[in-house]
C-alpha cells in the first residue's frame, strides 16, 4: 500500500503520525509525507532539517511551498489570529487551490490511502490543510489527531465539537484545562503566559463547551508504540533542530507530556496515536 501523510508545517507528519509511518513501513507499505506550508520564513533550511528527519523514517518527502499563514498574509501574524482567525467562503479559492494539487500528487504517486490533520490546536495551515482534506473524493482518508496541541485536556473535544464529531470522549471542563495548564511542557511556548493566555483561554473554553452537531460519524483506530519506535521517532524528531527547542528539548520532556496526556484520557501509561475516519451520518 502506499500512504501519504499530509503535513501542514514540516515536522506535523512525524509528530503526529510518527509510530504509525514506522509500524506501516516495517509491514511493507510506501510511506509518502506531503508538506503543504513550506515557503516562507527559514523555509530552506526547515526543509533540510525534514529530508534529515525522513530519511530516518524512510518517507519520501515533497515540498507544496504554499507561503506559511503569517508569510502570505499579515492578518496572521497576531498569534490570536493565527489560532482562531475564522475559516469562511472568502478562504475557498484557496482551500480549492491546496486540495487540487494535493489530488493531483495523490494520482502522480498512486497513493491508496491519505491522512490528514483534524486541525486540533486551531492553527490556520492546519484546519485549512483539514478542510482540504475534506474535500478529497477520490480516495480513503483519515484524520489525525494534531501533535503536541491535542496532549492539551479539552483541546482535542473542542476541535472535535467544532467540526460536528459524534466521538464521544471523557468529559473535560473548563477548570480542567486551567489546572492543567501547567502540567504540559509544549504549552509554555504554544499558551504562553501573560496577554495572549488571558486572551485565548476563553475561546479555547468556548469550542470545549460548543455543542457539536453530530453531523460526522466518528471512528477512532489507535496504535500503541513500542520504545523502540518511540526512541526512533525522537532521533527523527531532534533534526527539526530550528522548532524541536520549543518544543521538546529532550526526550524526557517529549515523553512526559505524550504519558501525562494517556493517563488523563485513559489511566494508561502508554504513548498513543490516533486517527480518525469522519463520514457524514
Amino acid at each position: 500500500m502506499r500512504i501519504c501523510i499530509v503535513s501542514p508545517h514540516l515536522d506535523d507528519a512525524l509528530l503526529s503520525c510518527g509510530i504509525m509511518a514506522q509500524r506501516r513501513k516495517a509491514a511493507g507499505d510506501d510511506i509518502f509525507v506531503l508538506n503543504i506550508f513550506t515557503a516562507g520564513t527559514n523555509s530552506a533550511n526547515r526543509k533540510n532539517e525534514d529530508r534529515a528527519a525522513q530519511k530516518i523514517m524512510g518517507a519520501d518527502v515533497t515540498f507544496l511551498d504554499e507561503l506559511d499563514a503569517p508569510d502570505r498574509d499579515p492578518q496572521y501574524i497576531p498569534l490570536k489570529n493565527l489560532f482562531f482567525g475564522r475559516i469562511d467562503a472568502s478562504h475557498d479559492p484557496f482551500i480549492d487551490k491546496v486540495a487540487g494539487r494535493v489530488t493531483r500528487f495523490f494520482a502522480d504517486r498512486k497513493i491508496d490511502l491519505a491522512y490528514f490533520p483534524l486541525g486540533a490546536g486551531g492553527h490556520i495551515d492546519h484546519r485549512t490543510a483539514y478542510e482540504a482534506g475534506r474535500r478529497v473524493t477520490s480516495m480513503p482518508t483519515r484524520f489525525y489527531e494534531d501533535r503536541p496541541y491535542i496532549l492539551w485536556p479539552g483541546l482535542l473535544q473542542g476541535r472535535l465539537h467544532q467540526i460536528g464529531s459524534d466521538a464521544q470522549l471523557p468529559a473535560v471542563t473548563d477548570k480542567q484545562m486551567l489546572a492543567t495548564i501547567h502540567d504540559y511542557h509544549y504549552l509554555k511556548h504554544f499558551v504562553p503566559e501573560g496577554y495572549y493566555q488571558e486572551e485565548c483561554l476563553p475561546l479555547y473554553f468556548a469550542a470545549l463547551n460548543q455543542e457539536s452537531s453530530n453531523k460526522l460519524k466518528s471512528q477512532d483506530e489507535e496504535i500503541i508504540a513500542t520504545e523502540a519506535e518511540l526512541k526512533k521517532l525522537y532521533e527523527s524528531l531532534a533534526c527539526y533542530e530550528s522548532q524541536m527547542h520549543y518544543i521538546y528539548s529532550g526526550y524526557d520532556n517529549f515523553i512526559k507530556d505524550s504519558l501525562a496526556h494517556e493517563r488523563h484520557r485513559t489511566g494508561r501509561d502508554v504513548y498513543a496515536e490516533r486517527s480518525w475516519s469522519l463520514t457524514a451520518a
